[in-house]
C-alpha cells in the first residue's frame, strides 16, 4: 500500500469514527422503573421535594447551578401538566425530585493492525481514545402517604460542550419529555 492509500484509509476511518460518535451523542438513553403496586390513576396532584446541593463540583453540584435547575424544573413541570398534574403543595399526591451526574468516560476503538508494504513483518497498532463526559438525569416521584418511591426515570446522553443557552434548554427539554413519556407506566 503507498502513504497515500493509508491516509485515504485512516481519514475514512476517523470520519465515519466520527460520524459513530456524533450520531450517539444526538441521542438520549432511556430507562424507567415503578412500583407494579402502585395504583398511579390516583396520582393527580405535585410537588417539589427539597434538592441539596453541593458547592464542591462533584456528580451533585449540577443542581447548585440555578440556571440548569430552572431549565430542568420548568421542563417537568411542562410535561407533568401535559399529563394533567396539578402544582398543590399543601396536599400533594406526589413528591417530585430529580438529581443531576456527570461522569468522565473514555472510550478505546481498537482497529486492530496494520502492515506497511515498506516495512514487512513490522506492524502499528490502529487505536482510538474518544474522552467525553456523559450526563444522567434520574427523575423520581415518590407517594406522599406511604413515603416510598413509586417511579424513577432517568436518561444518559453525552454532555456536548460550547452550547448555546437555547440548545441547552432544547435538549433538557427533549430528554425530560422523553424520560417522562414512560409516565404513567403502562401495563
Amino acid at each position: 500500500m503507498e502513504e497515500a492509500d493509508v491516509r485515504i484509509r485512516v481519514l475514512v476511518l476517523l470520519l465515519v469514527g466520527m460520524g459513530w460518535l456524533t450520531g450517539c451523542s444526538s441521542s438520549v438513553s432511556v430507562n424507567h422503573d415503578y412500583d407494579t403496586e402502585a395504583d398511579f390513576t390516583q396520582y393527580k396532584t405535585y410537588t417539589w421535594a427539597p434538592v441539596a446541593t453541593s458547592p464542591t463540583g462533584d456528580a451533585a453540584a449540577g443542581t447548585a447551578n440555578s440556571l440548569l435547575n430552572r431549565r430542568i424544573r420548568n421542563a417537568i413541570e411542562h410535561q407533568l401538566a401535559d399529563k394533567g398534574m396539578q402544582p398543590d403543595s399543601d396536599n400533594p399526591d406526589l413528591l417530585v425530585v430529580y438529581h443531576v451526574g456527570v461522569k468522565d468516560k473514555v472510550q478505546v476503538t481498537d482497529w486492530g493492525y496494520s502492515y506497511s508494504s515498506h516495512y514487512w513483518g513490522m506492524g502499528t497498532r490502529d487505536i482510538d481514545v474518544y474522552q467525553y463526559q456523559e450526563g444522567t438525569l434520574i427523575i423520581d416521584l415518590v407517594d406522599t402517604r406511604s413515603k416510598t418511591l413509586v417511579w424513577r426515570g432517568s436518561g444518559t446522553k453525552v454532555v456536548e460542550s460550547n452550547r448555546t443557552p437555547e440548545q441547552v434548554e432544547k435538549t433538557i427539554n427533549d430528554a425530560v419529555a422523553k424520560i417522562l413519556s414512560q409516565y404513567p407506566p403502562r401495563r
